[in-house]
């Protein structure tokens, strides 16, 4: 046997791989091998496998994984408290052991040895070590090894040039250089190996290479061995290498004529912070090349306060010595309105000593006349809050001799040749840095956390950082909390961020400006609903136009730098979002719309996104009991915007759903509630159910049923409560399940309100029936059963037949079972067709008739998934597992409930998660690893109990009893399944736990 490591994780009997069950067990192995011989605890593995962040069923896990592997290694893997030991040889051990002889020879001056053994050491690796294996120990590992791989080849470089093999030493070396060219030992010994053949125009060129390399990379002169040796190359001798003193012959001097020499910058900042890769890029554009005939230009945009102008001022201060012509400056908004470009060139001319008088008055002799003056002149020439493309071509010089900075809030694509530089918002740390500069290190640090939420609220805006700067300087007796509780209130945060001349809501109203009526609307009616984010077809109903003028609209709020660009979606859509701060000044400014013309513009989106919320649940299976309020009004959906939901519903909605959301908390706030429980049970129907994401069920079903209750809508407040019910239970909290289906029961019989009844009696009937109260249970589905539609006759139905099963009647199960296939069939309900052909397979199971149950599991696991339900052929998959085990076929079992667990983990599904660790313990009976079955069972009661289920913690305890001969819990399950009139009482009579694992 062999287990492999420098390549893909493999291992080989022989000449046959083995097969490893998976990524995670594959990772096991690679965390056994990296450490051989050694036991290695459970706890150290869970860590391992998942980068110190395991879910909750990892040491479950664990023991699957265990039980895959030992699979492909049979005895080589040993349990040894606390964990595992892995007894097997691997090529990293070899790889090592080639590795220490071979540089024990070199050290012997033994090069024939060395080599040979360098060549066995480096011909084990097949690929990346490592490969396959996705988690963090392993990548550390990986690098190690990869050094110890360069190694090697530079050693065996080394004894080829011991041994005078120049040309294969050159090869190996120039190849390994060529890959690697930060290594200067590689550098050093290709260069030896040159200049032994002859060679030494290309051993300098290695040494010219390797200095390119490191400038341009990482900004550093090679080491001294290889500036040493470089000397010794030029002088002659390769052994004496003296140190020399290079002489750099100087630029020649940049000859001018008796010139005014204009400094005309603002000036610079002291604290300059946070945009040092931008900085880099402005100083690496300007260092300019010899064959540049294009005049070098930089455009600087971004958000309203972002230092653009700040950058610009500092990087054309650093930049004076290699434009010793002179500085220009204009701002191109001063005084308040954009300035003409004549108007600029007159104010440079008259700095370029060409006074008013002399300057043409046609607009083209003048930018004639700029141009000629600045021609053989070396200057920075800062235009700083452009507009367009228009109002700075003509400031453009028409030479490479001079640099010019633009700044913009518009990116200005329209400058043919121009090197875009966009700025963004500050992260959190530098954000604090910057406070810190303007306000003192001291007063930041006796208050960390105000000073860490100050930061917070001002967005990561540097202008509003300075803002706030200033306003604690200006008020030094104010505690920093002082502030950022002030900042809290978001009626009042653009006011408290206006100091001087230093003012957020100025900034903004530069841009806000410049918007026509229809953007103007957009930009206000988006703000008011405060979106995560949003796409841009939300401008249509909201403006009542079409899709494409919406984008045109929100697009032109980017431009002008209102709104940003989130990202691309799922369905390779635009999402945009606002800026906390630009959001309040929306908002702020929306206090000028009509308040009828906001309810209609918001109850027109809240229409529009219920009709494309329906059309792409239409195609995603049906999870829960959808109830909605009837609609008052119909609204006309443009049919592009359908298009878009009906070709994939699925990434849509996940896209939607963070909008939608929050769109229904603000309908709420601004008084538009007419469809508010209309979107959310619509969204309730599949969606939130599907993907487990309780935390925006709740939040929707809060808001709307809040909503309800204060219109005194009681037929919404029913549908709501019931809905609420199908989340809680979804969330296994069965108790306030128990109380929303009552309450909603209550309400619904109250108002004679029939559907929303019977979906309330499933709900409690489904309950009563986990909890084990069967009689209560079956009351209430036949109720259901009388009042409801097919869709709740087959649910009441799936649980009658889960009743008859647990009670032992399998042949009132089947048929019920087969009943409610027959349904969900006619309704073309594919998920229920797949949870009900699994239920019936539980009956075969049951019954003894394993080969139905195997090919019924599979069926349901097939349909579930083509339905798009991963949960429910989760599930399916369970089903089939034990039907596997009553069957004797354990090959793959563990791999396919790991899967399982895995899903379950995911979803945040603890009902799952304790039966799939229920059946692995199962498994683990079956195959007689007694103590792997002690500790899985063991897990899955403490859930059981967690959960408040009786009957499954029964069924839990007859399995650990028979794992561990504990004759008093065998006897306290039997009286369990008793008190609850389960069928396994009976199945029980007269057994005991050896008997019952005999017959597993």
């Amino acid at each position: 046997m062999r287990a492999l490591v420098l390549g893909p994780v493999e291992v080989w009997v022989g000449d046959r791989q083995v097969g490893l069950g998976g990524p995670k067990p594959r990772t096991l192995l690679a965390a056994l091998l990296l450490q051989p011989r050694q036991v290695v605890s459970v706890e150290r593995l869970i860590d391992l496998i998942w980068d110190e962040s395991p879910p909750q069923t990892a040491g479950a896990l664990v023991h699957t994984y265990v039980s895959s592997l030992r699979r492909a290694v049979g005895k080589a893997l040993v349990t040894r408290a606390p964990g595992y030991l892995l007894d097997v040889d691997s090529d990293v051990e070899q790889f090592n052991k080639h590795l220490t002889t071979a540089r024990q020879a070199e050290r012997a001056e033994d090069p024939a040895t060395a080599i040979t053994h360098y060549q066995h050491g480096l011909a084990l690796w097949r690929g990346p070590a490592l490969h396959g294996v996705d988690a963090q120990f392993a990548r550390g590992h990986a690098l190690g090894l990869e050094e110890s791989r360069l190694s090697a080849e530079e050693g065996l470089g080394r004894c080829e040039l011991a041994q005078n093999r120049v040309e294969d030493a050159i090869t190996r070396l120039s190849a390994l250089a060529n890959a690697h060219p930060a290594r200067e030992d590689t550098r050093e010994l290709l260069m030896r190996a040159f200049h032994r053949a002859g060679r030494q125009a290309d051993a300098l060129n290695v040494y010219r290479d390797a200095r390119e390399y490191l400038l341009d990379e990482l900004g550093i002169e090679p080491g001294e061995k290889l500036r040493e040796l470089q000397t010794a190359i030029l002088n002659g001798t390769l052994e004496a290498t003296p140190r020399r003193t290079l002489v750099v012959a100087p630029a020649p001097p940049v000859v001018t004529t008796q010139q005014v020499v204009p400094h005309h910058l603002p000036p610079d900042i002291s604290d300059f912070i946070g945009r040092e890769e931008a900085l880099k890029q402005v100083l690496s554009l300007a260092e300019g090349h010899d064959d540049r005939t294009a005049t070098p230009t930089v455009v600087v945009s971004g958000f309203g306060g972002a230092g653009k102008s700040a950058l610009a001022v500092h990087a054309a201060h650093l930049l004076r010595k290699s434009y010793p012509d002179g500085q220009l400056f204009a701002d191109l908004r001063g005084a308040g309105r954009d300035l003409e470009p004549q108007e600029v060139i007159g104010r440079f001319l008259d700095l370029l000593g060409i006074p008013g008088q002399d300057q043409p008055a046609a607009p083209d002799e003048r930018v004639e006349l700029y141009r000629r003056t600045v021609s053989d002149r070396r200057l920075v020439i800062v235009l700083d809050n452009a507009r367009s493309e228009a109002q700075v071509r003509p400031l453009l010089p028409g030479n490479a001799n001079c640099f010019v900075i633009i700044t913009s809030r518009s990116r200005l694509t329209g400058l043919e040749g121009a090197e875009p530089i966009e700025l963004g918002f500050f992260d959190s740390a530098v954000s604090e840095e910057m406070l810190s500069r303007v306000v003192g290190a001291d007063r930041i640090g006796s208050e960390p956390e105000a000073a860490q939420r100050i930061a917070e609220l001002c967005g990561g805006v540097p202008l509003a950082l300075r803002a706030a700067g200033a306003k604690l300087l200006a008020r030094p007796h104010w505690p920093l909390r002082t502030l950022a509780k002030r900042l809290s209130d978001e009626r009042r945060r653009l006011d408290e961020l206006e100091t001087g001349d230093l003012a957020i809501r100025s900034s903004l109203k530069l841009n806000y400006s410049e918007l026509d009526a229809q953007p103007r609307k957009a930009f206000h009616l988006l703000a008011l609903l405060d979106l995560p984010d949003f796409g841009a077809w939300i401008a249509a109903p909201l403006l009542d136009i079409s899709p494409y003028d919406a984008e045109d609209v929100v697009e032109h709020l980017v431009d002008l730098r209102l709104v940003d660009v989130a990202g691309v979606d799922q369905i390779g859509r635009v999402r945009y979002r606002f800026h906390d701060l630009v959001q309040l000044f929306g908002a702020e400014q929306a206090a000028d719309e009509p308040g009828e013309e906001v309810t209609e513009a918001v109850t027109r989106t809240l229409s529009t996104w219920l009709a494309l919320v329906e059309t792409g649940v239409k195609k995603l299976p049906r999870v829960t009991l959808g109830l909605r309020p009837r609609l008052h009004t119909e609204i006309e959906v443009d049919p592009r915007l359908r298009d878009d939901v009906e070709e994939d519903p699925t990434g849509w909605l996940h896209s939607e759903t963070g909008a939608v959301v929050r769109a229904v908390e603000r309908a709420h706030d601004l008084g538009v509630d007419e469809l508010t429980t209309t979107v959310i049970t619509s969204l309730l129907s599949s969606p939130f159910a599907a993907r487990n994401e309780f935390a925006n069920w709740q939040r929707t079903h809060e808001v709307a049923l809040r909503s309800a209750r204060e219109r005194g809508n009681r037929r919404a407040e029913a549908v709501l409560l019931a809905g609420l019910g199908q989340l809680r239970y979804e969330q296994d909290d069965f108790a306030a399940a128990l109380t929303n289906f009552q309450q909603a029961a209550e309400i619904a019989a109250g108002i004679d309100e029939a559907e929303t009844l019977a979906v309330a009696y499933v709900g409690m009937g489904t309950v009563y029936r986990d909890l084990a109260e069967f009689e209560r249970a079956r009351e209430l589905l036949d109720k259901a059963i009388a009042l409801g539609d097919n869709g709740v006759v087959a649910a009441a139905s799936y649980g009658a037949g889960a009743i008859h099963r647990d009670h032992g009647d399998l042949a009132e199960a089947t048929r019920a079972f087969e009943r409610c296939v027959e349904l969900y069939r006619e309704q073309d309900d594919q998920r229920g067709e797949g949870l009900a052909l699994r239920g019936l397979s539980l009956c075969h199971r049951a019954a003894g008739t394993v080969g139905e149950a195997v090919a019924l599991s599979r069926d349901a696991e097939q349909i579930l998934r083509e339905a798009g339900d991963e949960l429910g052929a989760t599930y399916a998959g369970q089903s089939l597992a034990k039907a596997l085990l009553r069957a004797g076929e354990l090959d793959g079992v563990d791999d396919l409930l790991a899967e399982c667990l895995e899903v379950c983990t995911r979803q945040r599904d603890r009902f799952g998660i304790a039966l799939m660790t229920r059946t692995l313990g199962e498994v683990a009976l079956a195959q007689r690893r007694d103590d792997d079955a002690a500790v899985l069972l063991e897990d899955a009661l403490k859930q059981w109990a967690a959960l408040g289920l009786p009957i499954w913690q029964a069924r839990t305890m007859r399995d650990l009893a028979a794992a561990t001969g504990d004759d008093e819990m065998w006897s306290q399950a039997k009286d369990l399944f008793a008190q609850l009139g389960a069928r396994e009482a009976g199945e029980l009579e007269g057994l005991g736990a050896e008997a019952w694992r005999s017959a597993l």
